[in-house]
């Protein structure tokens, strides 16, 4: 997960602790590192962590990313904060704001996870949240978007000329596997198995004597045909067995675990390097992408030349 990935996961989840104020005479309120003229404290960073982690799980992040994003959080989570404390104040700086609507929408949009409002105000509670606390943080994520969309993203830009470029020097990235078109019947097992390996077999039996195959899969099939396929995309045995007829042979049944199959082999594609209009939008986001990811970290980098930042720790 690259850095501006990782910064903006936490901005957009974290309902957390930026801006608590330090309170005194207490070891987890000791100043770890000071932002310009606001302060952070052992006890922010704790905060930090252990609510990014229960707001990524509450708003449907997947457990392996949210696991993922726990484990850098431990490992450089005061740099984090402190990122997202310079981007806001950068932010405030230039004078973003956000309209109240916006909001609105946002929280709306995150009630939708829960079955109820009841259950949604119990998961703010839980997570030591407010409703007030989210509209709050919902603000200052928006107005993180919308500087980023401003200083970085409206300056980023790809020219076609530099997608032919790219595309012309790694034309072997672009390398397709081969392909076959085929007419396909599937029975699917759907209690007896052995009455659906007996309707397999009945088509079966009226290909071998010459029907018209998509007659037959009209009758008997239970799917449409699956046309066109890369190699890599099958089970493996239903792969070996398609990827072995000639054209116009039909396969033998071949059983899976959920129905059998009947194939006939309609044609080939040989393996072949995509043409640039296959591939040009990929080409766009890939440049955009690490363009977008290059700008972000020299604007971020400003950032921290021209606050004051220091680190007790």
């Amino acid at each position: 997960m690259d850095r501006l990935t990782r910064v903006f996961l936490i901005v957009i989840v974290v309902l957390g602790t930026i801006g608590v104020p330090a309170r005194a005479h207490s070891a987890e309120d000791g100043i770890i590192a000071v932002v310009n003229d606001e302060v952070i404290t052992f006890k922010d960073l704790q905060d930090y962590i252990r609510q990014t982690y229960a707001s990524m799980a509450a708003q449907g992040v997947p457990e392996d990313q949210a696991k993922e994003m726990l484990a850098e959080l431990q490992e450089n989570g005061l740099k984090q904060l402190i990122d997202d404390k310079l981007i806001l104040s950068r932010a405030n700086e230039i004078g973003i704001e956000v309209r109240d609507k916006l909001v609105d929408q946002r929280v709306a949009e995150i009630k939708t996870k829960y079955t109820s409002e009841q259950v949604f105000l119990e998961a703010l509670v839980k997570n030591g949240a407010t409703v007030t606390d989210l509209r709050s943080k919902i603000l200052d994520q928006l107005k993180i978007k919308f500087v980023v969309d401003h200083e970085v993203k409206s300056r980023v830009f790809v020219n076609p000329q530099e997608v032919t470029e790219f595309y012309e020097q790694n034309k072997e990235s672009f390398q397709k596997s081969r392909r076959v078109n085929l007419d396909s019947i599937y029975v699917t097992f759907t209690g007896d198995k052995e009455a659906a390996r007996a309707w397999a077999k009945e088509a079966l039996a009226l290909l071998k004597e010459g029907k018209d195959f998509a007659e037959v899969a009209k009758q008997y099939s239970d799917s449409s045909s699956i046309g066109i396929v890369e190699e890599g995309q099958l089970l493996p045995d239903v792969e070996k067995a398609v990827f072995g007829l000639t054209k116009d042979q039909v396969s033998d049944l071949i059983e899976t675990e959920k129905g059998i199959f009947i194939f006939k082999l309609k044609g080939e594609i040989p393996s072949q390097i995509a043409e640039l209009k296959e591939v040009k939008s990929q080409i766009y986001d890939f440049l955009y992408r690490k363009k977008f990811q290059e700008r972000f970290e020299q604007w971020l980098g400003k950032l921290h030349q021209k606050a004051y930042v220091e680190i007790k720790q």
